[in-house]
């Protein structure tokens, strides 16, 4: 593999002398100079080369030969008779070469004579009028190597006007089908048709290419090509040799020999199991060689080996399995797939009552690309939505392999996935970063390894590998060109697994050029989906594109439904039967066809006798032209024209195909959590979330510049105390500056967070089917919010804290503080959820924060309120006018919260800070630690003489701390911390250090503030007021009494602020699964 990279860089590199001297030196270092040289002869030899030149005896790379002769390996009827074209494939590495002087294009440019280029998955060959897809490229080398051959039986009936496709041979099998490097026709019975001029009658058989066509005697044909994609809608179904009893199973082909079994692509990681096969006894042995999964037989995860019976079925991965029929020799192949997509008379009608699809039926089968055209308001996005499972039709049904949709919508949803017209990627991330998260978020199953394999194929499949590091912007500052943004946006669903594709206008606002590129990126993986794509109006190339194409009119009626072609000549026959004649919309000189002239005959103008068109008013009040004939009628004419020709043609009718289940219970298995898929997907919504807001420049100056900024400011405006000399302890305003840091923390956490889930709505609506779990995206949400808030509030404290000499409340602060914004964070969350736009949700920001302001009680207090606004206070002054109805009722206390006031998050972050600059700086808490362990002991009733000693230390260090002073603040600290050893009982107090210690400050003076103790002794003397009969629950006081329970205003008011985040998160999470949800109308 090492080698093929290596000389196809120094090929595009001009193939210098000096290169290819070092490509050999290289290669004998690592001991692989034989292989160098047989790389180099078997990409440079002429079309004939001698096999016996190779050292190890045979080709190292596979090889595969495209002609027009029969001698080639693939027959292309365009190529000239002495052109070839060579391809040769190392696992998964393709080279093609050309050896002809055709007009051959990869990846837009062109192939010289002699030249040869890599493929990349995805990419397509443009050889004169004919396509190769890297898809068809390793099919073919699987069909040469005889490791995937698929095969198909069909049935005729007698008038040749039905046709059935079966996997397995039956009494009424007509014909046999083998689809290898050539199509193999085989007649089983007599069959009134032909093929390559040869009759098909019983016994002949027929060698074809996948362009012929059988010819039925009724003039109806069947497109083998059309009949090889669904044969591998089918499955796979491999036939064992008698001569052979061990078959090697793998993903990987060139780890297979001829007549092994090869998984069908997008089986994911690295599997290799054996199978020995007894036929006699019809059973057979598993081992597992390699597997990066269990692999179970039934419901037995095999490790090693394990023995096999008849019908045994081996589950590879979710979804797939192997069933052993050792008694047949067969071993087939099943997949949870979607084959068949059908609409059934699907009705939709707004809640305003206008139509918006009206009896729209069709059948769609897998391998289908299928454009859907109209004009605008003709109901094609709401067709789109319907299909995905996001609008519940008014009435009809929407089948997916004969089930219905929408009963079972839990089930099936992810097997669709929904590309909306508007970008769905985040601004912030680069190319890469988008389309790695897509793949963990839509494959968390997949291995790191195998997700980056996929993302280095799609970014080169997307003609983005270029600017895989480019940040996408937003669209206004033009970072990349609209094709690479539509080709993104397309590229974060195309990188999952889905089986239905629904593509809404993804060439809007596109170039036609950049339209083509988009199409045919979508067309490369059309091969094994069923696909969808909505286009205003379609170029005549990109037309042509398409396998079949759907036409709506006004209403959401449908008016044409069939292949591109048969849709350009019913809208001819049309223009002829009711214009007489006019152009048939083609160019008989380029012969091409006009996809427009289709809207010219359908909106026809009416016309007055002068010949001016007529006018008419819509339901809106605007004049549009009055069209000559009506939707109605052209729906009608279709109707009557799709009844004719479902008589005339030939029908392929398929077994109704249903979701494989492991065991055929009546009762659906609850498929197991896998939790490593939960953490993938998890850690890539928090890694997403995160690196998003780190690259927002506007989040980053915020978080560093405007905390620190308004913090300087605070601090140095409040600055102030009255004694002239600024001091801590008669600071005036530091319950101002502590109201005013938990208001500036809300206020950059609301702003923060007010537009995130706008920005991520159309994320959100886009991966509703992926069963991304809205709980993982709220915490990851408010994780990495959380992380940038917690830095604001960092360099606040510090800031302000230093300025206004706050000693010892760091952590504290920092706690309070960081509570009351992640709550704010949540709140702004939930305002982002219910307004659809940022500028909506910046003008909500103020009328969240003035009710903070205004009812926190800080900037008015309580005792000035309003008091009606209390409902405790409102009944009591009811029951004083009404003294007959309870006498001697006491007042309560002014300082009570009003109870509209108890909704305000900030009045209960303020108050704890308060408290807590009270009750648990380093002064006071240490006095109240040995307060309480004094308390302890006196409560005793009898004390030991070490009890004794302690309760005469712990004195002692009351008294120290009451007047402790020293030469300055940080000796006040020392001092302290040897206090904290005392009351640890770690060493035994020295008062007379303590004693001896005088100087300028004391410890009231750096400790406490006298503005902030004036609060807490109020409310103090307001709860042990003797004239009440209980404590009151007051503002700022420490202890609260709810039902007889004291309890601490800190573990009380912390307990608030918590539930209150929690309630938001949960009406966050409410408010989204309804948003995501299934709507009606």
């Amino acid at each position: 593999m090492l080698g093929v990279q290596l000389y196809d860089l120094i090929s595009q590199a001009g193939l210098k002398q000096e290169q290819v001297v070092a490509f050999y030196s290289f290669m004998s270092q690592l001991g692989m100079a034989a292989q160098a040289i047989d790389i180099v002869y078997q990409l440079n030899a002429s079309e004939d080369a001698d096999p016996s030149i190779y050292q190890r005896g045979a080709s190292p790379l596979e090889s595969l030969s495209f002609a027009s002769n029969g001698k080639a390996d693939v027959r292309m009827k365009n190529l000239a008779e002495s052109h070839r074209l060579m391809a040769f494939r190392y696992h998964d590495l393709i080279l093609l070469k050309n050896y002809s002087s055709e007009n051959v294009s990869v990846r837009g440019r062109p192939l010289v004579r002699g030249g040869f280029c890599r493929i990349y998955p995805g990419q397509r060959i443009l050889v004169g009028d004919h396509v190769l897809t890297y898809q068809e490229l390793a099919q073919y080398f699987n069909a040469k190597k005889n490791v995937s051959v698929p095969q198909i039986f069909v049935r005729v009936n007698k008038d040749a006007d039905e046709v059935g496709l079966e996997r397995a041979r039956t009494r009424e099998s007509a014909l046999e089908i083998a689809f290898g490097l050539k199509v193999r026709v085989k007649a089983l019975r007599d069959v009134d048709a032909v093929l390559n001029g040869v009759k098909l009658k019983s016994g002949a058989q027929v060698e074809a290419a996948l362009d012929d066509k059988i010819l039925f005697h009724n003039d109806s044909e069947m497109d083998l090509s059309d009949l090889r994609r669904r044969a591998r809608a089918l499955g796979g179904r491999f036939q064992l040799k008698a001569s052979k009893s061990e078959y090697l199973v793998s993903n990987d082909p060139s780890r297979l020999q001829p007549d092994d079994i090869l998984l069908s692509p997008g089986t994911s990681g690295d599997v290799l199991l054996k199978i020995f096969c007894d036929y006699d006894q019809r059973i057979g042995q598993l081992e597992v060689i390699e597997a990066d999964r269990p692999i179970l037989v039934g419901d037995v995860a095999v490790r090693s080996t394990y023995p096999l019976k008849d019908g045994d079925t081996i589950r590879i991965d979710i979804g797939q399995f192997l069933r052993c029929n050792f008694s047949e020799r067969i071993i087939e192949e099943e997949r949870n797939i979607i084959r068949t997509l059908e609409a059934s008379e699907v009705t939709h009608r707004f809640g305003s009552g206008d139509t918006g699809l009206e009896g729209i039926s069709f059948a769609l089968t897998r391998g289908e690309l299928v454009c859907v055209m109209g004009a605008s308001g003709s109901g094609k996005s709401t067709l789109l939505r319907v299909l995905a499972g996001q609008l519940q039709p008014t009435s009809g049904q929407v089948f997916l392999n004969g089930r219905s949709l929408y009963p079972n919508l839990d089930e099936l949803k992810k097997y669709i996935s929904y590309i909306p017209q508007e970008d769905a990627f985040d601004e912030h991330l680069t190319i890469g970063e988008n389309l790695q998260f897509a793949a963990a978020i839509r494959s968390p199953h997949l291995s790191r390894r195998d997700r980056m394999r996929r993302l280095e194929a799609k970014l080169v499949e997307l003609g983005l590998g270029e600017r895989r590091d480019a940040v996408v912007g937003a669209a206004i500052k033009k970072t990349l060109s609209g094709g690479e943004r539509k080709r993104l946006n397309i590229g974060l669903d195309m990188i999952g697994m889905s089986d239905v594709y629904l593509f809404d206008e993804p060439t809007s606002g596109l170039s036609s050029k950049d339209s083509e590129h988009v199409i045919e990126i979508i067309r490369s993986m059309a091969h094994n989906k069923i696909i969808m794509v909505t286009i205003h109006q379609p170029s005549s190339k990109l037309f042509q594109l398409f396998h079949k194409a759907i036409l709506l009119d006004k209403g959401g009626r449908l008016v044409f439904f069939g292949t591109p072609t048969e849709m350009l000549r019913y809208f001819a026959e049309a223009e002829h039967q009711h214009q007489f004649g006019a152009d048939l919309g083609a160019c008989p000189s380029c012969g091409t066809t006009r996809p427009e002239f289709i809207f010219d005959v359908l909106e026809t103008p009416l016309r007055d006798l002068s010949g001016d068109i007529i006018y008419e008013e819509n339901s809106r009040g605007q004049l549009v032209a009055a069209r000559r004939y009506s939707p109605e009628f052209w729906r009608d004419k279709y109707e009557a024209f799709r009844l004719i020709q479902d008589v005339k043609q030939v029908s392929l009718r398929r077994e109704q195909a249903v979701l494989v289940t492991s065991a055929p219970t009546t009762k659906q298995k609850r498929t197991p959590i896998r939790w490593h898929d939960e953490w993938t997907q998890f850690r890539a919504l928090l890694r997403r979330s995160f690196i998003s807001k780190l690259r927002n420049r506007a989040n980053i100056w915020i978080t560093t510049c405007a905390a620190p900024v308004l913090a300087l400011m605070i601090g140095t405006l409040l600055r102030y105390s009255e004694s002239g000399r600024y001091d801590f302890a008669s600071a005036f305003h530091i319950p101002t500056y502590l109201f005013l840091g938990l208001l500036v923390v809300m206020f950059l956490s609301l702003t923060n967070s007010a537009d995130d889930i706008i920005r991520d709505r159309p994320t959100l609506q886009r991966e509703r089917n992926l069963d991304v779990r809205l709980p993982y995206y709220i915490f990851a949400k408010i994780s990495s919010l959380s992380i940038f808030a917690l830095i604001q509030c960092v360099l606040f404290v510090l800031i302000g804290n230093y300025i206004l000499e706050i000693r010892g409340m760091f952590w504290t602060h920092l706690a309070l503080m960081f509570m009351t914004a992640v709550g704010s964070l949540a709140l702004g969350l939930l305002v982002s959820s219910l307004v659809s736009d940022a500028k909506t949700a910046a003008n909500i920001v103020p009328l969240v924060l003035i009710p903070q302001i205004l009812m926190s009680g800080a900037l008015i207090k309580y005792e000035d309120m309003n008091r009606n606004l209390s409902l405790v206070y409102s009944l009591t002054r009811w029951f004083h006018e009404h003294p007959t109805k309870d006498r001697g009722r006491k007042m309560d206390s002014k300082l009570q919260v009003p109870f509209v006031c108890q909704f305000i998050p900030m009045r209960w972050s303020y108050e704890e800070m308060i408290v807590a600059q009270a009750k648990l700086n380093p002064l006071t808490s240490r006095q109240e630690r040995a307060q309480r362990e004094i308390d302890a002991m006196v409560a005793k009733h009898r004390q030991d003489p070490a009890e004794g000693k302690r309760l005469d230390e712990l004195k002692e260090v009351l008294a120290v701390l009451s007047g402790l002073e020293a030469k300055s603040a940080d000796e006040l600290d020392r001092y302290l911390k040897q206090v904290d050893q005392v009351l640890d009982r770690n060493r035994t107090f020295n008062s007379a250090a303590f004693k001896e210690a005088k100087g300028a400050v004391t410890a009231e003076q750096v400790y406490l503030n006298q503005k902030v103790s004036d609060l807490i002794s109020n409310a103090e003397m307001e709860q042990s007021d003797y004239r009440r009969g209980s404590r009151p629950n007051v503002f700022f006081g420490a202890e609260k009494r709810y039902l007889g329970v004291k309890i601490s205003v800190f573990l009380f008011n912390t307990i608030v602020l918590i539930g209150s985040t929690l309630g938001l998160l949960g009406l966050l999470f409410w408010i989204l699964r309804r948003q995501l949800e299934v709507r009606r109308t």
